[in-house]
């Protein structure tokens, strides 16, 4: 009776030293996956009564770098051995920031373009910047693990508060990020100059009337000419004035 197709092999490291609790994962001829499976503690591993015909087969592990897909043809009656050179992935363990930018009375209404800074947490120099992108994410990647703060800012919003984090070694933080309309932007000015017979008024008496909806004239604001006749109301609702 003719041996049903296998696969066995082991995994070994940049050194040479056999790598345990690899996941090797196998995919049929149309690049689905099929079976999966763990190396033991001597890194060993192996895909039991297999049918013959075209594999390929990958090696993963949070601390290596996945390896290319190679391919695998198996016949009736092959025991296929098929080992692994893995290389460490010297990134892994730095750390992943990452979150969504939002307006704060609005959790679905995200905000694109914002910039996110990274400070540091004791000098506060910018360690790195991006920008949220159109679906309001941001992220940090391959930042080394340390204390840290995340500020972010958009034109016509206020600037966050400062968000202090503590992002260890292979971690993933998922920070959100809350920013308030800025309510001066929605506020205008009001400016002239005051003369007479082409002669500019110093020190001229201004004010600021507000016309309620009853054409009622409400004085809210007053000011006085500079030495050119000049004046100026800032922080202007929109609204009738006069």
């Amino acid at each position: 009776m003719p041996r049903i197709p296998a696969i066995t092999g082991t995994v070994f490291d940049e050194n040479n030293q056999v790598v345990p609790d690899c996941t090797i994962k196998l995919f049929d001829n149309d690049g689905k996956p099929f079976m999966h499976t763990v190396t033991n503690a001597l890194g060993n591993y192996s895909f039991n009564n297999l049918n013959s015909g075209n594999y390929s087969i990958t090696c993963v592990k949070n601390n290596i770098i996945l390896t290319v897909a190679e391919n695998v043809y198996l016949q009736e009656g092959d025991l296929n051995t098929h080992n692994f050179n893995v290389v460490l992935n010297s990134s892994i363990n730095l750390c992943t920031i990452a979150g969504i930018i939002s307006k704060s009375n609005d959790t679905n209404s995200i905000i694109e373009g914002a910039t996110v800074r990274l400070l540091d947490s004791i000098i506060r120099k910018t360690i790195a910047t991006t920008l949220s992108a159109n679906n309001g994410e941001y992220v940090f990647y391959d930042i080394v693990a340390g204390n840290y703060i995340i500020v972010a800012t958009k034109q016509g919003y206020e600037t966050s508060s400062d968000i202090v984090i503590n992002a260890k070694n292979n971690s993933i933080l998922n920070i959100n990020i809350k920013l308030n309309i800025n309510q001066s932007d929605k506020l205008g000015t009001i400016s002239g100059i005051i003369s007479h017979k082409n002669k500019f008024i110093a020190n001229a008496f201004v004010g600021l009337y507000k016309i309620d909806e009853n054409d009622k004239e409400i004085l809210i604001a007053t000011t006085k000419t500079n030495s050119i006749g000049a004046y100026m109301f800032g922080k202007v609702e929109s609204g009738n004035s006069k």
